[in-house]
């Protein structure tokens, strides 16, 4: 069965993806207030500004001011960023007073290190800033493509929809042109020669027997017809009697082809609604005519059953199989996949076992709500 999948949880991500995911996570704005935010980022200013007091001028802790400038970036703008930067040299400066760090005594170093220090933050602010801006503007392009597609596939399923739509309505059409005009018209025609062959019947002539063996071949004419017409017809089919159906529609085909189709069903076999009855009941349809019409099977057979928590059709033959352009390119097979798509299920056509072909389609079962 072509429906086992490895889940997305055990697919290795590309380096790049783990990344951009990391980084995405690291630069989400946060739930909580911007006074809070401010909070933070003065508190763990601070908190730097501390430790680089106790562990006094020899030990670099200057790096560490990154931390509060990208968070006031990140959750307050870069207006904010370059104002905690501008905090983190006067806490770094503090600090290095209050450690008698040596450089202080030569105002050359002095003025070198804080303009360093001031274009090393303010470095950190404007590529952060960017590098956020750029993320966030590729996520708002992602959310719109990706509303676009979603807006693109409920249009192609609505246009699937109406197509299937009038491909009904011109079935039910022929349907009713079938039965009300050529049902009639072959009663009409088997009612005339049932005359003839009695009249020809009365007067001894040996050409009744013929006429009776036509009033046969026109009666069995209406019967197919009518067969025909009732396929047609069936525009909506109960939740419920799907199987029942089936059923009724394997003993027209063996009747019709004379193909013997046989047909099965196992456990709870009632559909979530009518439109997916009927759906599923146009996709054997659909499937006993292909394997018809294409394969040439000496037999055919319909099982309807429950599997786990799906409904699964089964069609299969035992047919010559169908060519793997044909099963591309076919329409036919298009119309099931189509069909299979609008009511939540997939479709999948396989050769089987010993030869032939197996169509599978499986919807999932509404669960009723607790």
């Amino acid at each position: 069965m072509p429906y086992s999948s490895t889940p997305a949880s055990s697919a290795r991500l590309p380096f790049g993806l783990r990344h951009a995911r990391l980084f995405a996570a690291i630069t989400r704005m946060p739930s909580w207030s911007r006074s809070r935010s401010a909070i933070l980022i003065l508190g763990s200013l601070g908190l730097i500004a501390w430790i680089d007091y106790l562990t006094g001028p020899y030990v670099a802790m200057r790096l560490f001011y990154d931390v509060p400038i990208a968070m006031a970036v990140v959750w307050l703008g870069p207006w904010t960023g370059t104002a905690t930067a501008m905090a983190s040299v006067g806490f770094w400066f503090v600090a290095a007073r209050a450690g008698h760090a040596a450089w202080l005594q030569q105002p050359l170093l002095v003025w070198w290190n804080l303009s360093v220090a001031i274009a090393s933050y303010l470095i950190v602010v404007v590529v952060l800033h960017g590098l956020i801006t750029l993320h966030r503007e590729l996520e708002a392009r992602v959310v719109q493509r990706t509303l676009a597609l979603r807006e693109e596939e409920a249009a192609r399923s609505r246009l699937q929809r109406e197509i299937l739509t009038i491909s009904e309505r011109e079935r039910s059409s022929i349907g009713h042109e079938l039965h009300d005009d050529l049902c009639q018209h072959l009663v009409g025609t088997s009612f005339a020669a049932s005359v003839l062959a009695q009249r020809l019947a009365a007067q001894g002539d040996p050409a009744g027997a013929d006429a009776q063996a036509i009033v046969g071949l026109i009666q069995e004419g209406i019967a197919k017809t009518r067969d025909l017409a009732r396929g047609l017809l069936l525009a909506e089919i109960r939740s419920d009697a799907l199987a029942f159906e089936l059923e009724e529609y394997s003993v027209a085909v063996s009747r019709q082809s004379g193909v013997p189709c046989r047909f099965t069903s196992h456990g709870q076999t009632a559909a979530n609604d009518e439109a997916t009855a009927s759906h599923l009941f146009r996709i054997a349809q659909e499937a006993v005519r292909n394997a018809l019409r294409h394969a040439h099977p000496k037999s055919l057979e319909i099982v309807l059953m429950e599997n786990e928590k799906h409904l699964v059709l089964i069609v299969s033959d035992d047919g010559t199989g169908i060519a793997e352009k044909r099963s591309e390119s076919g329409m036919g097979l298009r119309i099931m996949a189509q069909r299979a798509e609008i009511i939540g299920g997939d479709l999948a056509v396989e050769p089987a076992e010993g030869g032939g072909t197996c169509v599978h389609c499986r919807v999932p079962i509404l669960q009723p709500a607790a």
